[in-house]
C-alpha cells in the first residue's frame, strides 16, 4: 500500500493533509494514518520516497517520524508499505523509478537483501539513495562496498549502534547485579537471536566486550535462537538446569526476553531481585517493566532513522554531500533504566493517542544545511524526546 497525496484511492484525504485517512488503513497504519500535517505537496521543494516492509508498530513509527521530519523540511514524502513481500517491494520500486515526476531521494532498509538491487538502480536512474536500519551482508556488501565507494548516488547508509548499545546495557546489568550485594560475583548466561544476523553478531561483540571490562563477571555461556520467546524460552531452562548460579542474563531482544522471563516464571525465580535481565526494544511493555523494577535496561527507538534519512538526503540535495569516510552512520539506541523509563513512557503514550505530536519537535534543527554553524550531525533519539517532553505540558 502506498500512501500519499496523489495515490490514495477514493477521494480520502492522505496523511499530509487531514483526519480521514485512517478509514482506508488498518492495524499498526494508526501511528501513520493519525498525522494530519498539510505538505502542500505541489509547493514541496523535493519529492522522496520512503519504503518500509510492513505496517507493524515499528515501521508505522518509522514512517511517523520521516513523515514530520519531511514537513519540516518542505518535503514531499511518499511512504510505500511493502506488506512484508520481497516481490512486491521490487515491483514498487521499479514503478517509483518509471513516474513522470521524477523523485530527488529513495529512502530504504535491507528488507530481504533487496536493496542490493536497489542500490544500482538509482545508480543508473539516476536518483540518490539512502539505506537505513539494516546493511549489507556476505557477498552483496562485498561487491557493492559502502556510500559513495563504487556508487555516487548512494550517498549514505544508516544503522543501529548495536555494538555500543549492548556494551551500555550489558554494562548496566553487570552494576545492578553488584550494587544488589557487594562483592558478589556475576555469573552471567547470554540468549542471542540467529547467530549469522547481522544485529546478533553485533551486539554480541558488544556484550562481550563489557564482560570483558570486569574481572568479577563470568560469561557461562551464549546459546542463539530463532529470535522467537518460544526458543527463547526453552534454551534459557536449559541454561538455568546447567547453570543454576545464574544472577544475569543477557537477552538481544524483547521476544528473546519474553521467553526469558517466561523461563524464570517456571523456575520460581524473581526479575529484579535474584536475577537481573535487559531487553531490547522501546515499547510499552518493556517500559513499563523496566520502570517496575523487572527489567534493568531496554534500548531501541531506532525507527527515528526515518527522519534522519530524510534529512541527509535533504542535505545532499542542499550541496551538503557526505565525504565517503563519513557516510555510514551507526545511530545510537535510546537507553532506558528505572531513572528515565516513566518520562518516556510519558511522551511516547502521548504521541501513540495523538500523532501530532511530533510536529512539536522542530527536525529542521538538525539539518547542516539549515543550520551552518552546526558541524556534525546529532541523531539522539533522546534529544527528540527531550523536546517533546518540554512542549507537552
Amino acid at each position: 500500500m502506498s500512501y500519499s497525496c496523489l495515490e490514495l484511492l477514493n477521494g480520502k484525504n492522505c496523511m499530509y493533509c487531514k483526519y480521514r485517512v485512517a478509514s482506508v488503513v488498518r492495524g499498526a497504519s494508526l501511528w501513520v494514518a493519525l498525522l494530519f500535517y498539510c505538505c502542500a505537496a505541489n509547493a514541496a521543494q523535493y519529492r522522496f520516497a520512503l519504503l518500509i516492509p510492513n505496517d507493524t508498530p515499528f515501521w508505522s513509527r518509522v514512517a511517523l517520524f520521516a513523515q514530520s521530519a519531511a514537513e519540516d523540511l518542505n518535503v514531499e514524502l511518499h511512504v510505500l508499505d511493502g506488506d512484508a513481500d520481497r516481490h512486491l517491494m521490487l515491483r514498487q520500486f521499479e514503478r517509483l523509478l518509471k513516474e513522470r515526476r521524477k523523485f530527488d531521494a529513495i529512502i530504504f532498509p535491507n528488507f530481504l537483501q533487496t536493496a542490493e538491487t536497489f542500490i544500482p538502480l538509482c545508480e543508473s536512474s539516476p536518483v540518490i539513495c539512502v539505506l537505513y536500519n539494516s546493511g549489507l551482508e556476505g557477498e552483496a556488501a562485498e561487491r557493492l562496498g559502502s556510500p559513495k565507494q563504487r556508487f555516487e548516488h548512494w550517498i549514505a547508509q544508516l544503522l543501529p549502534d548495536d555494538i555500543g548499545s549492548a556494551t551500555a546495557v550489558t554494562v548496566a546489568l553487570i552494576r545492578d547485579v553488584r550494587a544488589s550485594a557487594p562483592g558478589r560475583r556475576v555469573n552471567m548466561i547470554a540468549v542471542n537471536g540467529f547467530a549469522a544476523d547481522g544485529p546478533a553478531i553485533a551486539r554480541e561483540k558488544g556484550l562481550r566486550t563489557a564482560v570483558g571490562l570486569f574481572d568479577d563477571v563470568t560469561l557461562n555461556q551464549v546459546v542463539y535462537t530463532d529470535w522467537s520467546a518460544e526458543d527463547a524460552e526453552s534454551r534459557t531452562m536449559g541454561l538455568l538446569e546447567r547453570f543454576p548460579d545464574t544472577n544475569a542474563i543477557w537477552s538481544a531482544n524483547y521476544r528473546t526476553t519474553v521467553g526469558v522471563l517466561a523461563a524464570l516464571e517456571k523456575y520460581q525465580r524473581t526479575p529484579g531481585r535474584d536475577v537481573w535481565v535487559n531487553s531490547y526494544d522501546i515499547n510499552p511493555t518493556s517500559l513499563r517493566q523496566v520502570s517496575e523494577g523487572a527489567l534493568t535496561i531496554t534500548a531501541g527507538g531506532h525507527y527515528v532513522e526515518g527522519a534522519w534519512a530524510v534529512i541527509l538526503a535533504f542535505d545532499h540535495l542542499q550541496g551538503k554531500p557526505r565525504p565517503v569516510a563519513t557516510s555510514v552512520f551507526h545511530t545510537p539506541l535510546l537507553l532506558a533504566n528505572h531513572r528515565n523509563a516513566g518520562k518516556i513512557i510519558a511522551v511516547l503514550k502521548r504521541l501513540e493517542d495523538y500523532p501530532q505530536t511530533l510536529r512539536k519537535v522542530d527536525f529542521s534543527r538538525y539539518s547542516l544545511a539549515l543550520n551552518p554553524t552546526i558541524s556534525a550531525y546529532n541523531f539522539s533519539l533522546e534529544s527528540v524526546i527531550e523536546q517533546m517532553a518540554l512542549t507537552s505540558n
